[in-house]
């Protein structure tokens, strides 16, 4: 307790001063589960949420539900927290940000202080964007925000399940752990989504040279031999005929087509974020056969490391569910799983919840859930069928790659012998006629 005893709002704060201000002892209320079936309810004192969970968890409890009773918090003798960015967008990739969490638990495990941790990765980097992010994480972890608070600045770079992740760290005292599980979990992202481009890299190269080669010579070198078949103008092949007017489109009108290709290309770009288009792209991945199967598994392997990460961490049940929501890619999904949580804050179970509201969750994942959560063991069990689903994209996509290759080769390999029959049969023809 702060000598002198000072309380705010019924609650005394914490003894020592941090970044220049007191933090609040809170009151929270929760509920929780105390085994598979019952539910239990209360209040519990705590100085944040992410401690408040730690202590339901040390109680033996599964947190399901934990919010603020008081309306007081942290107070803070230095400036608000800033609502503007100090720069907007840039190229920031995913790569910088793994890059930086990776380094940035080096030091702190080296027992370096995290603002100083910070100058330092910020001293190093040469992306001129990327340089700007960090000065303003560091700008507003001088301030006197949290680390979390500070990157929760900037939402378009860090995700809530990785500033959750980070909450919890600082509340545990274990921050670098939580910034070695986020660069497994990042790290892991991209293993799968290498995997899955490097597969298909080749069969689209192979179809898009092919394509190319095609409209090629349909557009300047066929139109080159349309004077060998003049004379035989009412008596050539419909196959010859079909591929000098279609030349002859591709000759005259080439600028015209390959402008508006290329402009649809950039209209599709410029509007990538648009809801129709987001709407569109997701019938598409519904519908195409095979590919909906390797995202659906995608999804799940993401929902699935996602949870795993944030209940090892301490976050309660419920706001690892709400948290790890935006990894699932269909949006029926993400609302069916909406509902499962306003059924688990009413008192039911997760298993329950998920088998009345989520058609588009397995059951064999919802079963291995029940075990997990009967278990104690929830997060160990969802990262082992993070794994198994992991496993299962990679298999499908190797599938998928293998098919692709001889059926692009075939498809490619018709039209050029379309075209190749096409101008030797007239030829063929000619040499009959002299004979």
């Amino acid at each position: 307790m702060v000598p002198g005893g000072k309380e705010e709002n019924g609650f005394p704060l914490q003894g020592r001063k941090e970044n220049g201000h007191f933090r609040q002892i809170m009151k929270f209320y929760y509920k929780a589960k105390r085994g598979p079936n019952e539910i239990v309810q209360g209040d519990i004192v705590a100085a944040n949420q992410d401690v408040a969970v730690a202590k339901l968890r040390q109680m033996g409890l599964v947190p399901i539900y934990v919010k603020t009773k008081t309306t007081g918090g942290v107070r803070e003798k230095s400036i608000e927290k800033k609502k503007k960015q100090i720069f907007s967008g840039g190229k920031v990739t995913k790569t910088h940000i793994y890059i930086f969490t990776k380094k940035l638990r080096v030091f702190l495990r080296s027992q370096e202080p995290l603002l100083k941790s910070l100058y330092f990765l910020e001293s190093q980097i040469t992306n001129k964007n990327f340089k700007n992010l960090i000065k303003s994480i560091i700008e507003a972890v001088r301030e006197g925000l949290s680390f979390s608070d500070s990157l929760d600045r900037f939402p378009q770079y860090f995700s809530p399940l990785y500033i959750s992740i980070i909450r919890a760290g600082e509340a545990s005292g274990k921050l670098d752990e939580s910034l070695n599980e986020i660069a497994k979990y990042l790290d892991d992202e991209k293993q799968l989504s290498q995997k899955v481009m490097s597969s298909l890299a080749y069969p689209v190269v192979m179809v898009s040279v092919g394509f190319a080669t095609i409209i090629f010579i349909i557009t300047f070198v066929v139109p080159k031999l349309r004077g060998l078949f003049e004379d035989f103008a009412d008596k050539l092949p419909i196959m010859t005929k079909l591929l000098l007017d279609l030349s002859t489109v591709f000759s005259r009108y080439w600028i015209i087509i390959f402008g508006g290709f290329a402009g649809f290309v950039v209209f599709l770009v410029y509007t990538k974020e648009e809801m129709w288009q987001k709407r569109a792209l997701g019938v598409i991945k519904k519908k195409t056969p095979v590919v909906k199967d390797i995202i659906f598994n995608q999804s799940l392997c993401r929902f699935a490391r996602g949870m795993s990460i944030l209940l090892a961490s301490g976050v309660s049940l419920l706001e690892a569910i709400r948290i790890s929501i935006p990894l699932i890619e269909d949006e029926a999904a993400r609302g069916e799983l909406d509902k499962a949580c306003q059924q688990i804050i009413g008192g039911a179970g997760l298993e329950e919840s998920l088998r009345e509201n989520c058609r588009y969750i397995p059951d064999m994942f919802i079963k291995m859930v029940a075990v997990g959560e009967a278990s104690g063991r929830l997060d160990e069990i969802l990262n082992e069928m993070a794994d198994s689903y992991s496993e299962e994209v990679e298999t499908m996509t190797k599938m998928v790659t293998s098919l692709i290759e001889p059926v692009a080769i075939l498809i490619v390999g018709g039209i050029l012998g379309f075209i190749v029959i096409a101008v030797l049969l007239p030829i063929f023809e000619m040499s009959l006629f002299v004979q």
